[in-house]
């Protein structure tokens, strides 16, 4: 049996005997499992819900009565935005963000009946899921068994007998690596294992691409078990006494998993402020206003409108136009305030990935940001996922409320406009709203730089914790 062998079971052995840490893994596995319960109960209704509204307005807007074409697009529709088929993982930002959103014409209305309409989408919030988990309370546990690995064996003096006994001091670094390494190992398996098997009894089994989330989930919940191993003994390797590496350790927890990332969001929110929501309604049905109002009849724009429509049919009266001129007026309103909308709404997008590319610059001196992130990002419930849904409605939105336009322009005729109505059998041919989940490579373009930096940081410390000056000064200090 190798010598790292040797001292990884005589590590594990330790920690066995310690009957507190035992309690404590024990008391956090069965944390996992109750989080990963109730998440999929929620996520099971929450699917339900979603489900089973989106066919209630479905049945509503084909039960509409022979109508006009306008009234139809004032009477709206609804898309419901369906869970993340991973978020009974991770949830990400959806308890804080919308879930459904109101389609109506004239008007882009944002994803409503969220938590807290002011939630910092750059944050990873206090709910309890199974992600949060492993990335808070592990590392905490993982203090706890290790913070004394290198430092207890230099303050009870059994470092000097190891040496004098011939184990290198690589062999024992390597050995308690691999003790802490099948800890994290035992800890995470169980509930990656109840995840695979949750998957495999819901829609999200049937998606090859969702097994291969799963598995880099486990990679990336992996890699952060490696970094704060390699991280917990060099701080253990450096520091002069045991409780000098409880400190320290604590206090890199705190400032890695709590100060920083609100610091970093609130930073981030300074340099590249964006409009809250109000002030973006407000933005843009200002300019649609001095762009052009349909509802105006006096609106510069669509006195030219007018003129370039008459000079295009070749008659002077919108009266002796072949088409519904009204129609044409709906038709061109809808597309200003379209074109607006989305102008500002690309521009916010952008505000958003800025600060999203400002916090992604300290990924490498911080492995819960990296990891949040691409856990987020393969749960399908980070901001992105969410600002696509957004997306996906009003695309939506719009080429329904411009088919119903096209009918009022070419079914309903201008001298009996306001009396005329439609069959019922319009609103049949109308497509369903139907979110289309974003593919596997999407949900992680932009997260090369956290992959990247998580691996630079792990192999920073390895690094470290290789040189022989740095090892030499754990001689130092026997």
């Amino acid at each position: 049996m190798s010598i790292n062998w040797t001292v990884c079971c005589h590590e594990l052995k330790r920690k066995w005997h310690n009957q507190t840490l035992k309690l404590l893994f024990l008391l956090a596995q069965f944390l996992l499992a109750l989080v990963l319960w109730n998440s999929w109960q929620q996520y099971q209704q929450n699917l339900v819900v979603q489900q089973s509204a989106q066919a209630m307005v479905e049945e509503q807007w084909l039960a509409q009565p022979d109508r006009h074409p306008h009234r139809v697009a004032h009477f709206g529709h609804f898309a419901f935005r369906p869970p993340g088929m991973l978020s009974f993982f991770d949830q990400g930002v959806n308890s804080w963000v919308g879930h459904s959103v109101f389609l109506e014409a004239h008007k882009q209305n944002s994803a409503n009946f969220s938590k807290d309409d002011n939630a910092e989408l750059l944050l990873r919030f206090s709910e309890l899921s199974v992600a949060n988990t492993l990335l808070l309370i592990w590392p905490l546990l993982l203090i706890a068994m290790g913070f004394a690995s290198l430092s207890g064996e230099k303050d009870s003096g059994t470092l000097q007998q190891l040496v004098s006994l011939g184990v290198s001091f690589r062999q024992l670094l390597v050995g308690k690596a691999l003790a802490y390494l099948l800890l994290s190992l035992a800890f995470i398996l169980p509930v990656f294992c109840a995840t695979l098997l949750l998957a495999a009894f819901s829609e999200v089994g049937t998606d090859i691409q969702q097994w291969w989330r799963c598995l880099l989930l486990l990679a990336v919940y992996l890699l952060y078990c490696l970094i704060w191993v390699a991280l917990i003994l060099l701080c253990s390797l450096l520091s002069s006494t045991s409780r000098q590496s409880l400190s320290v350790l604590v206090t890199l927890w705190f400032v890695l998993t709590v100060l920083m990332p609100r610091v970093l969001a609130d930073s981030a929110e300074t340099l590249y402020p964006h409009l809250k929501r109000n002030d973006f309604t407000q933005t843009v049905k200002s300019e649609v206003r001095k762009t052009g109002n349909s509802h105006n009849p006096d609106d510069p724009h669509f006195n030219a409108f007018k003129e370039r429509i008459l000079a295009q049919y070749g008659v002077t009266r919108v009266e002796d136009l072949p088409v519904n001129y009204r129609g044409l007026v709906m038709q061109e309103g809808e597309r200003i305030t379209a074109e607006i909308y989305d102008r500002h709404y690309q521009a916010q997008l952008q505000r958003f990935a800025q600060q999203q590319a400002f916090v992604g610059h300290f990924y490498w001196l911080n492995p819960y940001l990296a990891a949040r992130d691409l856990s987020m990002a393969l749960s399908g419930t980070d901001s992105r996922h969410f600002f696509d849904f957004e997306q996906q409605a009003e695309s939506h939105r719009y080429a329904r409320i411009q088919q119903l336009n096209k009918l009022h322009v070419e079914e309903v005729d201008y001298h009996d406009d306001r009396g005329q109505r439609l069959s019922a059998s319009y609103w049949q041919t109308f497509p369903a709203f139907h979110y289309a989940f974003p593919a596997l490579s999407w949900s992680l373009s932009g997260m090369g730089r956290a992959t990247l930096s998580a691996l630079l940081l792990f192999g920073m410390l390895l690094i470290l914790l290789w040189l022989p000056t740095v090892q030499r000064r754990a001689y130092v200090r026997v």
